[in-house]
């Protein structure tokens, strides 16, 4: 069986988004990308132990205010979402509830998983992994702590959405 799935990646612009993508897809890390104007598509496929082959569309979303009246047309069909904010940003953090309400509003009860973002900036760490627990806890979201530059738990993170994924998928 092979399946095909849309993924988001949610978040404020300059959390890493694009860096945990580009660390997923091509196991690189680049001190600077350009923000995303509007969305970027980019497409993995990968074997699931579980599941078998699997594609995943990646939507790769513009975080700035400008892209929110967009929001719901790139949410269209998204099965999960990886929720971004930047462990050094507190702003970032802050903003959350509002990329669940708007991902929740578009696809109701597709799984999100939290990310926190940048752990490898130790010293500059203002959300701490357990206040993130507790989010996620609240939130009924997945958490994953990464780092896109370490490469720490960004594949993990891809999987673990996309077997959530396909769970609900196969139960559907």
């Amino acid at each position: 069986m092979s399946y095909i799935i849309k993924l988001v990646l949610l978040g404020e612009a300059n959390v890493g988004k694009t860096s945990l993508v580009y660390r997923f897809i091509e196991n690189k890390f680049r001190e600077n990308y350009k923000s995303t104007l509007g969305v970027n598509l980019l497409k993995k496929d990968m074997e699931l132990d579980k599941y078998g082959s699997v594609s995943a569309q990646i939507w790769d979303l513009g975080g700035q205010e400008s892209f929110k009246s967009l929001r719901k047309l790139y949410l269209e069909g998204a099965n999960g979402a990886l929720l971004v904010f930047d462990m050094t940003n507190k702003k970032s953090y802050d903003k959350l509830d509002e990329w669940v309400q708007s991902f929740r509003e578009a696809r109701d009860d597709a799984p999100i998983i939290l990310i926190g973002n940048k752990s490898d900036l130790k010293n500059q760490i203002k959300i701490t992994e357990s206040e993130s627990k507790e989010y996620a806890t609240v939130n009924n979201l997945g958490i994953i702590i990464t780092s896109a530059k370490t490469g720490q738990n960004v594949e993990e993170a891809f999987i673990e959405l996309s077997s959530k994924i396909i769970d609900k998928i196969s139960n559907a």
